[in-house]
């Protein structure tokens, strides 16, 4: 017990210093984001080491994959991410969805209160309340950190008041920003929450349908970056994004690789005025189409386990975030990402073993017909 207290804590730790280099930037200390991140590695690397047993060599396969990635392109974002929820699989994960609500309730509060006082004043984007975010689709999102993770923490106390919360958060914020992505993401939520609870995750085509989610999402934004690029109605729903999308995608030099770019591919190569907010095609773009495959993969096999274990909670928040990922880039990063953690413990179920008693069973059966 006192070692899961211990354990429980650093996890705690580092979850908190991923949330602190998401906030660094806004609240003025991104220099100190290098250091968020070496301590994390190192509070990471103890978690690791103490729990070494416990990984499998699907989990080792994948860190090569993400090691090479990195070699090749100088872009850490991929094997930082991955080597945090390795570290963070060791520790109870209710535990550290209640401190990421509770560390970023505080933050955005802290926030919320010195954008009054006018530390951070407020800028107007077109009548929309930024929070002296800079943006009023981030103030949202960290809004949205808050409500997805109050959501999966109240999954299954059916109490009614907690709804009536959840509600007036999105409400009161997109009266305030006008954000549609968040409002729509919200409103997906909530019905699939009412889907969740009606469905038996038992049968076949339920398992299918979840868990091809990531590539159902992947393929859509794929098919607006690419055939629907151009359309009117679509970009005008988008707010132009498709096109944004098409530069990248099928820029003539610099498009999709195996590999991936450094980090700061965007400011290189683009201006401020052609954002990428998607998290597939930034993630597909950054990363590259190697690591990006690996990540979709094991999504997709997370999910299904997690329709097996009928755990309904998980399924929600990992769902929840993969809508808001379609407009906004938060799919590789913890700090906006937390269910991530519960992808690194899907694979845990992969053995080598079972991929050699399948085609042995394949072969069995060529053999026999």
């Amino acid at each position: 017990m006192i070692k899961d207290k211990w354990k429980n804590r650093i996890g705690v730790a580092v979850i908190f210093l991923a949330i602190m280099k998401y906030y660094g930037v806004f609240f003025g200390f991104s220099n100190l984001s290098k250091y968020f991140m070496l301590i994390s590695l190192l509070l990471a690397t103890v978690l690791v080491i103490t729990n070494i047993k416990r990984y499998t060599l699907v989990h080792y396969g994948i860190f090569a994959i993400f090691a090479v990635q990195f070699l090749l392109s100088k872009n850490i974002t991929a094997i930082y991410t991955y080597y945090l929820c390795l570290a963070l699989y060791n520790v109870d994960f209710k535990i550290i969805v209640k401190w990421f609500m509770i560390i970023n309730a505080i933050l955005f509060s802290i926030y919320l209160c010195m954008n009054l006082v006018g530390i951070h004043p407020t800028e107007y984007l077109e009548g929309r309340n930024d929070f002296g975010f800079g943006n009023p689709n981030t103030a949202f999102i960290s809004m949205f950190l808050v409500w997805i993770s109050y959501f999966y923490s109240i999954y299954n106390k059916k109490n009614k008041l907690d709804y009536v919360l959840l509600f007036l958060f999105v409400f009161l914020m997109y009266t305030q920003t006008t954000t549609r992505t968040g409002l729509l993401t919200a409103i997906m939520t909530i019905i699939a929450f009412f889907i969740l609870e009606k469905v038996n995750l038992e049968k076949k085509w339920v398992k299918v349908f979840i868990s091809g989610f990531p590539i159902f999402m992947t393929t859509l934004s794929l098919v607006f970056a690419t055939v629907l690029s151009n359309n009117y109605f679509i970009n005008k729903i988008l707010s132009h994004r498709p096109l944004y999308w098409h530069s990248y995608v099928m820029h003539p030099s610099k498009g999709i690789n195996l590999f991936g770019y450094p980090s700061n591919i965007r400011d290189i190569l683009f201006t401020q005025r052609m954002p990428l907010d998607s998290g597939y095609i930034w993630t597909l773009y950054s990363s590259g189409l190697v690591v990006y495959t690996v990540l979709i993969l094991m999504m997709t096999y997370t999910l299904y386990r997690l329709c097996v274990e009928k755990k309904r909670a998980e399924i929600l928040l990992i769902v929840s975030l993969l809508i808001y990922c379609f407009a906004e880039s938060i799919m590789l990063d913890l700090a906006t990402n937390v269910g991530l953690i519960l992808i690194v413990s899907g694979v845990s179920n992969l053995r080598f073993k079972r991929f050699k008693k399948t085609a042995d069973n394949i072969k069995l059966k060529k053999v026999g017909s």
